[in-house]
């Protein structure tokens, strides 16, 4: 006999049996009942019982925790009962998921923990140097009672020192003069330079609309819309190098697209775009951070220009008309690709 274990999460599962029939039809099939909550809390127990952080085991902060962590897996499964029942799509909580709960909350507690013990140390040590600066203020008190003898002394020099400083009053007089040119020269720099910064305010209140026009364009987009346009095996003609121009523009800065030693796209077929698009949720928040990125300087000046080649060399075909009756995301990332390059 041989056991299988396949997890009902994703796609894994559904793509096996389609491929291999057998799995369904030569096979009895055990579904994993979820856990009782009995079982929930002796996990949570076991996994939780090594941080001496939460109290002994009869605290009340520990027993609260341990309570919780069933509670919550077991609401949540609740709530993916309800998500099926109104939108139709599974909502997994598997053992694993409740198991990444605990490995969450340790590794929260630990950096906590970590954290008090910082302040702890910098307490502590801040407090021994305010008793050692009230030390060196006694002692130093003690110096300037000695002290104050020669600057007695010290001041009647200063009195025959301020009848030298009279002569040279006439030759600070001259140096004046000297400064009051310099002054004049820094008022011209000045008025240059409020000039420079009008110009600057004036580009950018041009460069703020193409960035809301950026923005607007995958306002209307959702990680539906590209999922739907990753499923594409052969993509309608466009579409690959609009996604393509994407790539090129976000190299080095999604970690999805793979780029070599110099900075270039590795893969710019279209299965590198799938890649790209692999997670489309995380794809379209990477976009919107894209403006982010160019303020921080952080895109170099070769991914635009690759990016501007591709858009150049469509011509009219590299427009939201020209993308929209081919593929919707594509139309909208279309007009934001348009816009960043503009804005950069």
């Amino acid at each position: 006999h041989m056991s299988l274990c396949f997890s009902p999460v994703g796609d894994a599962m559904r793509n096996r049996a389609r491929k291999f029939p057998a799995l369904v039809n030569c096979t009895v099939i055990d579904w994993f009942q979820p856990w009782p909550m009995d079982a929930l809390y002796n996990v949570g127990q076991k996994f939780l019982g090594p941080i001496e952080q939460l109290g002994p085991p009869e605290s009340p902060v520990r027993a609260g925790i341990l309570d919780f962590l069933p509670f919550s897996f077991e609401a949540t499964g609740d709530i993916a009962g309800t998500f099926m029942a109104k939108e139709r799509r599974y909502a997994y909580t598997t053992p694993k998921s409740f198991l990444e709960l605990i490995k969450l909350y340790t590794e929260m507690v630990g950096k906590k923990v970590d954290a008090l013990e910082d302040q702890k140390g910098r307490l502590t040590n801040g407090l021994t140097k305010l008793r050692q600066t009230q030390l060196d203020v006694a002692a130093l008190e003690e110096v300037l009672k000695e002290k104050a003898v020669v600057v007695e002394q010290k001041a009647q020099a200063a009195d025959v020192f301020a009848e030298e400083v009279g002569r040279e009053k006439a030759n600070v007089q001259a140096e004046s003069e000297k400064a009051a040119v310099e002054a004049a020269n820094c008022s011209k720099i000045a008025s240059d330079v409020a000039i420079q910064q009008k110009s600057c305010e004036a580009d950018l209140a041009q460069a703020v609309p193409l960035v809301e026009q950026a923005e607007a364009a995958l306002d209307v987009l959702d990680k539906k819309d590209f999922q739907e346009l990753k499923a594409l095996a052969k993509p309608p003609g466009g579409v690959d190098l609009v996604c393509e121009a994407a790539m090129h523009l976000q190299a080095g800065i999604d970690p999805n697209i793979e780029v070599d030693k110099k900075g270039n796209v590795k893969d710019t077929s279209w299965k590198g775009s799938v890649k790209m698009m692999n997670a489309p949720e995380k794809f379209l928040q990477n976009l919107k951070d894209f403006k982010t990125h160019i303020n921080d300087g952080h895109v170099p000046q070769t991914n635009v220009e690759k990016a501007r080649k591709i858009k150049d060399g469509m011509g009219d075909d590299f427009t939201h008309a020209g993308m929209a009756k081919k593929s919707g995301a594509a139309a909208g990332l279309c007009v934001f690709l348009i816009n960043i390059i503009m804005y950069y």
